[in-house]
């Protein structure tokens, strides 16, 4: 008689939903006592063992909050799935948020709920405008961790945890950390991991479990006609970057030609343009020859390994991007080349006549084979383009027994309308009831998809990076034997990702032992230099002199765009109390007279080439009385293939004619700073009220009212609308003396005072400007 399988017992635990795994039994033993790095085979149970860590953190810290971080709102609806059916407490105190709910609902739902699943972005936007604290998380769980480098919100969270965080414990789950131990001893680090524990498919205690996965790579050569269609972009390539080449710059042989290259002798031709008053027309003609050949790369790999319907598709995108009269010189000059002519005629030819690439011919097969041994078969097809696989799909609908969708991200492109994320969750749903039994997918479903018993996964074209190797691999032989077939199609873009791949999976553990020993590195401090933290710039004399930040602290309103940048996490590090709205003029509002416009230098002249740019700053300087524009980055000039001259012209113009002071920052860290001293200045030194401006008004005859009676100084809404609800009207309030005016709950004899003053004040025939010395 046959033994079932046994099931984990412990407090929290729902009775017979976890197989007992003893090495998953462990391993939360250890990361609910010291913050872990785990690295697991994808199918191995990473989350299971988040759950057991979970339940033992919720037991030692019945009053806690578990919060559970993952990379996209699909992986975090599931994940939120998993909990509820794990853990043995009130499923509604399991809850899910993303940045599809709103603010105010992530806020009051916080309070309640004991396990929250989040999206990293809406978690840090919350904690930016400090909607809650992680005071009472007792374990922060990144999934996909490898994610955390860099400006992503991982990095952020983590850093706030360990301020706020009375019960601080960490874990990351991840089967994919990358090759380069350095890369792993950096995600550790900004996670506050102290230890990494590591089980491949050889460890003793997880050998039994691994299920055996075959991998065929399935090698494809080009017909000669698709051949002739690279042979004649080779030519392209090389006649573009002749000219360059020929004005000393250095390129590689086309054949080994990159888009990192290219990128980098551009970014060269655009510094030396910077470098010139008036700059040679020959260095323009260089930028946009070296445009035009990142193009020509990029087709080149399109018809290699993607096929000719989407290279057709990337074509009439050309074509769209070009009758826009603000667009790439390159592309504009591209597609009025007889080579390039030629090339669309003969591909126009080749799809007429039926022509496509042979890995779709090769797809059809091995997807017929393995529907017809097996028809409840769930096959996962990986693509990197979006256009492929609607090529994919059409294909593949040819096949009887075939039930296909496709599974794509949520941006829209033109008119292929992403997937919401209900729309996500729907397919994933129908494809584990195997309402579909053929799943193609982007890049979007590589990560964290739980789909048991996946038979057969395809990766249509090979990837370059090692995280999306695995995880695409990981998608099958998960409960039972699974297939890999790679296509690559030989002397193509495919074989150069291959090798590259396969050679960075050889380095991988040795990484991972390297990181397993590294020894814990002490998290420096701001105080162990010897200075105190804090945002004030003062000398040693000055410390008397500076009037004291109010209670709440220095605020600012930040417009909701720019809330995930790294601006708004380096003002949260200042402890700027930070209000996000949609702000219709300006970026950042420090008082009721100044709003500032921030600029990444690339943005500056992106914003002057397309037009925004002035029309930005004249409602910037039509709505606020002292607007303020900040440019952020090392450089200016250089940067496009624009005449420094129009540039000049415009910061001419911005300071003189619009009379809109600008400010230079170097980075994010300094803008911040920046933000900080002129909310600081307004709101200590002149006590200035903070508050939004319309640039017109746009509401009810009530809104219009409180706008005009807010402009007075001292009255922000809230006061506005009591001195109305006291008053009925205006006349009425106007006519009013000091007395009756202090008879609304915040007017006091200041305000009320000011308000008869400003009334009975004449306007001056000359006005002038009065500036004060502020002190910084």
């Amino acid at each position: 008689m046959a033994v079932g399988p046994s099931f984990v017992e412990m407090p929290l635990i729902r009775k017979d939903t976890i197989e007992y795994r003893e090495y998953q039994v462990i391993l939360s033993e250890v990361a609910a006592k010291e913050s872990t790095m785990i690295v697991l085979s994808t199918g191995l149970g990473k989350t299971v063992i988040a759950a057991l860590a979970a339940a033992r953190r919720l037991i030692e810290y019945p009053d806690s909050k578990i919060l559970f971080l993952a990379p996209s709102r699909p992986l975090a609806d599931q994940q939120a799935r998993f909990l509820k059916q794990a853990l043995d407490i009130d499923k509604s105190q399991v809850i899910c948020l993303t940045g599809n709910d709103p603010p105010e609902q992530r806020r009051l739902v916080w309070s309640e709920a004991r396990v929250i699943v989040m999206t990293p972005q809406a978690l840090q936007n919350d904690l930016i405008q400090r909607s809650y604290g992680l005071n009472d998380v007792s374990l922060m769980v990144y999934d996909e961790a490898h994610r955390g480098v860099g400006n992503y919100a991982y990095t952020f969270v983590a850093e706030l945890y360990e301020k706020q965080g009375s019960k601080q414990l960490s874990m990351g789950l991840t089967a994919s950390p990358g090759h380069d131990p350095e890369h792993i001893r950096q995600v550790c680090e900004n996670l506050r991991l102290k230890r990494v524990e590591v089980r491949t498919e050889n460890s003793p205690d997880v050998r039994d479990y691994v299920v055996a996965i075959s991998t065929d790579i399935r090698y494809v050569s080009l017909p000669s006609e698709i051949r002739a269609l690279i042979d004649i972009l080779q030519a392209l390539l090389n006649d573009y970057t002749t000219r360059v080449v020929n004005y000393g710059y250095s390129l590689p042989d086309n054949r080994r030609l990159s888009r990192k290259e290219i990128l980098r002798v551009q970014s060269e031709v655009r510094k030396e343009i910077g470098s010139f008053t008036k700059p040679p027309p020959y260095l323009y003609l260089l930028v946009r020859d070296l445009t035009a050949a990142l193009r020509v790369i990029h087709l080149i790999e399109f018809v290699g390994t993607q096929g000719l319907e989407p290279t057709l598709r990337y074509i009439q995108g050309m074509y769209e991007e070009a009758r826009n009269k603000k667009s790439s010189k390159g592309v504009k000059d591209l597609i009025s080349r007889s080579e390039f002519i030629q090339f669309e005629n003969l591909l126009q030819a080749l799809v007429a006549k039926g022509y496509r690439h042979p890995k779709a011919d090769a797809l059809l097969e091995i997807i017929s084979e393995q529907l017809s041994t097996n028809l409840d078969s769930r096959v996962l097809v990986f693509t990197r383009f979006r256009d492929t696989a609607a090529e994919v799909v059409e294909v593949l609908e040819q096949l009887d027994g075939a039930r296909v969708s496709r599974f794509v991200g949520q941006a829209s492109r033109g008119i292929d309308k992403g997937f919401s994320q209900k729309k996500q969750i729907e397919v994933l749903d129908s494809f584990r009831n195997n309402e579909f039994n053929v799943l193609v997918a982007t890049q979007v479903g590589e990560e964290g998809l739980d789909i048991p018993e996946c038979n057969l996964v395809i990766f249509y074209d090979c990837v370059p990076s090692v995280v999306p190797y695995i995880q695409r691999r990981g998608r099958t032989g998960r409960r039972s034997p699974g297939r890999v077939v790679i296509f690559v199609a030989r002397a193509t873009h495919d074989e150069y990702y291959h090798w590259s791949v396969i050679s960075k999976l050889k380095k991988m553990p040795s990484a991972l032992k390297d990181a397993e020993k590294e020894p814990e590195k002490k998290q420096m401090r701001l105080e162990d230099f010897g200075g105190e933290p804090g945002p004030t710039l003062k000398s040693a004399g000055d410390t008397e002199r500076e009037p004291a930040v109010p209670r709440g602290g220095i605020q600012l309103i930040v417009d909701s765009r720019e809330l995930p940048t790294a601006v708004a996490r380096e003002l949260a590090r200042l402890d700027v109390v930070i209000s996000g709205e949609s702000l219709e003029v300006g970026d950042y509002i420090a008082s009721e007279e100044v709003a500032i416009e921030r600029k990444e230098s690339g943005d500056f002249i992106q914003s002057l080439i397309d037009g925004r740019l002035f029309v930005q700053l004249s409602a910037l300087r039509s709505t606020y009385r002292r607007p303020v524009l900040i440019i952020e980055g090392e450089q200016l000039t250089g940067l496009r293939a624009v005449n420094p001259a129009s540039i000049y012209g415009a910061l001419a113009s911005i300071a003189t004619r619009l009379r809109i002071p600008i400010l230079w920052t170097r980075n994010a860290e300094e803008t911040a700073n920046l933000l900080y001293r002129i909310a600081y200045l307004e709101q200590v030194e002149s006590k200035k009220i903070l508050r939004t401006r319309s640039p017109e008004t746009k509401g009810t005859d009530a809104e219009t009212l409180e706008y005009i009676l807010s402009g007075f100084p001292g009255i922000d809404t809230v006061i506005s609308r009591a001195i109305l609800a006291e008053f009925g009207n205006l006349e009425r309030v106007f006519s009013a003396d000091e007395t009756e005016l202090m008879r609304v709950k915040g007017v006091g004899p200041k305000t009320a005072g000011r308000i008869r003053h400003l009334l009975k004040l004449e306007y001056p025939a000359h006005r002038e400007e009065k500036t004060t010395e502020p002190r910084f």
